[in-house]
């Protein structure tokens, strides 16, 4: 495999006594002229090798034949409206429709007309009171950076205010405009977010003359979200230094001269408000001394915690979410990575139990917490999701919609697994295949975890992914610590000093599934995303030998300068500190960037970025794959793949399916499945 040059130069930094060369460190900068050079020459050796597979077309035409189907969200009511979302199969961005009860739908808001090609976003991130007006993030290419544009719900149009240089915020309304959080100025994306304030916008007014509201010059790497309550008098800024921890303060909304009093410390624990249907008090979701949350009650006049009235106390398994809603509290629970549906009353006393349709995953999604309607979505690995109309005062779940989607699901089996991890601790998985699938030992296999960040891996169909169980492959996904599924005492076991247990678990699974007879090594394809992706680059520079392909896509691979961009600070609270020498150290143990090692054959692997992707910057990646490409006496290639006008999270359908179609490519081609 001839790839292309790549520079090296002389750079080192001296650390905790230790000299780290980076002389790949100016792939970071991506908008230079020979980065650029370089990315194009390293995806035109890509597509060659991608193309040597027979069927690379074949799969992109089922991804689309597999979802091009009409789809269609529940509604939610917002005053006398019932909005929606629809896609009729193969359009980039899905569109909203409303409709009055019983009424003829109209169109709302299309999206995809917004760029020619379909790549700008468009998500609702806040609305006003009255329903009149609704405020959108737009943003090109799917980036995190955007602008905050308000439509007019009656004449279906924009107004003129257009905030710029948005990042990280919502826009929570109050009278005639909004707070919001934004950067002091427009930032390069390649360096650190800094000294987020709160400010409000009133409607018709430009940006300029925005009114400070709050802000923190002495924490700079803190973000800071506002939310108004629902009965308008009081606002709520929760403040963060990382993507767990909180605390809240707040004050009368009408008295800019009131100080912001603390109704939740930071930052150890977490904990979200919402008004209770008591005035003067607000119920907290929280984990504090409740490790799978507990929701208790506060009063705003005295939010000392010895006054706490507790609601719903911790249980042994997961308090996903409890919601108000219809004078009650609908109360979510995830038990073994399922979901659990109860009824309260306003005290926390249990009513009745919502029966699931089936096992796998639910979803509550309401306009207000007085109406007397919500719906739910429910989901498995091996149903696509259905959605139900609960009539609250009745206590009646009725089928509301199914898509009419095109795979043959009634071929798919799903099937459950608790295997031991290197400690012992039982790590549950979920085996997809298709029926009559042999333990013949030599099943190719897609592994598939994330670990982190309190996230939990719950079931949801994937029509993807039947292209591949399609020709015979197992599609395996694994609840690995570091995420939410077991509450927070799962996710510590997997941050900071304890980050290799997601290593450890991930190669477990795959070692249990050779072990049982499901496959083999040559047999097993890894993959993962963002955090996943560091998932895969720690596991393919560890345990080479394990794995036939690797996959890492968006992922942070150079764990020593994760910090120093964006919002890259904010995950020092599941990684640690690259400037405090125990978590220094330990970072280093691990880094995919700084593991790779001279003589070693490591799996077929394909590192996946976006030259939009201002979260994971693509130096990560770029820096990866220039590291691995320095070795002869490779066997396998070590590739390079980046997707253009495209992000973090993807810009668009088109995106997403050509991306699934060229992993999928990678992994059948090295795995030699035809």
């Amino acid at each position: 495999m001839k790839y292309p040059i790549t520079r090296k130069d002389n750079t080192i930094d001296e650390l905790f006594g230790k000299r780290i060369a980076d002389p790949y460190r100016w792939l970071e900068d991506d908008n230079s002229k020979e980065t650029i050079a370089w990315v194009k020459e390293q995806q035109a050796l890509t597509e060659v090798i991608l193309n040597e597979y027979p069927f690379r077309k074949q799969f992109l035409a089922r991804l689309k034949e597999l979802n091009d189907y009409p789809k269609q969200s529940v509604p939610i009511k917002h005053g006398k409206w019932y909005y929606y979302a629809k896609n009729n199969g193969l359009q980039n961005q899905w569109v909203t429709y409303r409709r009055k009860k019983d009424g003829v739908e109209e169109l709302f808001f299309d999206p995809n007309l917004l760029s020619e090609d379909g790549s700008t976003t468009a998500g609702l991130i806040g609305r006003s009171k009255d329903n009149k007006f609704f405020t959108y993030r737009v943003s090109k290419a799917g980036s995190d950076a955007g602008e905050f544009w308000t439509m007019d719900t009656e004449t279906k149009t924009f107004v003129a205010d257009k905030l710029m240089n948005m990042r990280h915020s919502v826009a929570s309304w109050y009278k005639d405009g909004f707070f919001y959080s934004r950067y002091d100025e427009q930032q390069d994306y390649q360096q650190q977010d800094k000294n987020q304030k709160v400010y409000y916008h009133k409607l018709g007014e430009p940006q300029a003359s925005d009114k400070l509201i709050f802000a923190d010059p002495e924490h700079p790497l803190r973000y800071l979200t506002p939310q108004v309550s629902d009965d308008q008098k009081t606002l709520f800024i929760y403040v963060s230094q990382g993507t767990s921890g909180n605390s809240i303060i707040y004050r009368p909304i009408d008295d800019d001269a009131a100080p912001f009093k603390c109704l939740f410390e930071g930052f150890e624990f977490d904990g979200y408000c919402q008004d209770a249907y008591e005035e003067g008090f607000v119920y907290l979701f929280t984990n504090k001394n409740a490790q799978n949350f507990s929701f208790v009650k506060v009063s705003l006049a005295d939010p000392s915690e010895d006054k706490w009235v507790e609601i719903i106390p911790e249980r042994d398994y997961l308090l996903e979410n409890a919601n108000l809603v219809g004078s009650k509290i609908i109360a979510i629970f995830t038990k073994d990575v399922k979901s659990r549906i109860e009824v309260l009353d306003t005290n926390g006393n249990f009513l009745y139990p919502i029966e699931m349709p089936y096992q796998g995953t639910a979803v509550l999604r309401f306009g207000e917490k007085e109406d007397k309607e919500a719906y739910f979505y429910f989901g498995s690995f091996v149903r696509p999701f259905e959605s139900y109309h609960y009539d609250i005062e009745a206590n009646k779940l009725i089928f509301h919609h199914r898509d009419p989607i095109k795979a043959e699901v009634d071929n798919l089996v799903s099937e459950q697994h608790f295997y031991p991890s290197k400690d012992g601790t039982l790590i549950p998985m979920t085996l997809v295949y298709r029926k009559g699938m042999q333990k013949n030992g030599k099943n190719p296999l897609l592994l598939y975890g994330y670990g982190g960040f309190n996230i939990s891996l719950l079931p949801a169909f994937n029509e993807n992914r039947v292209a591949l169980m399609e020709k015979g492959c197992i599609c395996v996904t694994v609840n690995l610590r570091g995420g939410g599924e077991y509450g927070e005492n799962w996710h510590e076991q997997g941050m900071l000093l304890n980050k290799q247990n997601v290593f450890d678990d991930f190669i477990a699974a795959a070692e249990y599934l050779i072990k049982e007879g499901y496959t083999c090594a040559e047999k097993i394809a890894i993959h993962g995303g963002s955090n996943g992706g560091l998932l895969v680059g720690a596991c393919l520079t560890q345990r080479p030998d394990l794995f036939k392909v690797a996959v890492p896509s968006m992922g942070v691979l150079d764990m020593l300068r994760f910090h120093k961009f964006t919002c890259g600070w904010g995950w020092i609270a599941d990684y640690g500190n690259p400037e405090e020498e125990h978590h220094f150290n330990n970072l280093l143990a691990y880094s995919p960037l700084h593991n790779i090692r001279k003589g070693v054959n490591y799996p077929a692997t394909m590192v996946c970025t976006a030259d939009h992707d201002d979260r994971v910057i693509p130096g990560h990646s770029f820096k990866f794959a220039a590291t691995l490409q320095e070795h002869d006496g490779q066997e396998l290639p070590l590739l390079l793949y980046t997707q253009i006008q495209s992000s973090h999270s993807g810009s668009s359908l088109t995106k997403g399916l050509e991306l699934s179609a060229d992993i999928y490519t990678f992994v059948c081609k090295y795995l030699e499945i035809g």
